[in-house]
């Protein structure tokens, strides 16, 4: 992996709205990561602020959404912002 061709958001931008599926207020916060460190989703809502890579090995479900899963997280609908 040639970590020089890599790119990442120049500053943290924040987002609200409402969740596609639940309706529920949600909040969404975009930050800039180090080269090499790839896309993570982290649950803010829940202990701990579990994370989930999107990854291929973490696809569990591509049936109308796509979702990604670790440990027992879940994360849905990611294609929205991929």
């Amino acid at each position: 992996m040639n970590l020089a061709l890599q790119t990442t958001i120049a500053s943290a931008v924040s987002y609200k709205g409402v969740g596609l599926h639940s309706g529920k207020d949600v909040t969404m916060e975009l930050q800039p990561a180090d080269a090499g460190t790839g896309i993570v989703f982290v649950r803010g809502d829940l202990p701990g602020q579990p994370q989930v890579e999107a990854t291929a090995e973490n696809v569990t479900s591509t049936m109308r959404a796509t979702t990604i899963e670790a440990n027992g997280i879940k994360m849905f609908t990611i294609e929205h912002l991929m």
